[in-house]
């Protein structure tokens, strides 16, 4: 498997970085780190992972991603209603 996806990367003039950042996650696989042919190392196995800002989980639950958003929201509400929050402190808020 890995062989095939070193080659077809080699097509497109890319190389496979697993020194540093390339992982992987399979939803009802084993989980195994793969050995990349050739000795150029392994690639790790992950139960979740961040993409363009939302955790992605192994078992497709979604509601630890849904819990954190509520709760950045009810900080940031509770900020704004607050009444010993001066104004002035409350757009700084919005506005860096």
């Amino acid at each position: 498997m890995t062989r095939k996806l070193i080659d077809e990367y080699e097509l497109w003039g890319l190389k496979l970085n697993v020194k540093k950042k390339t992982k992987y996650m399979a939803i009802g696989d084993t989980a195994r780190d793969l050995q990349v042919e050739d000795g150029r190392g392994i690639i790790s196995h992950v139960n979740e992972y961040i993409y363009l800002g939302v955790r992605i989980i192994k078992d497709g639950n979604h509601e630890p991603e849904i819990n954190d958003r509520i709760n950045t929201g009810r900080a940031a509400n509770s900020i704004l209603w607050d009444r010993d929050v001066i104004p002035k402190a409350k757009t700084q808020f919005f506005m860096p």
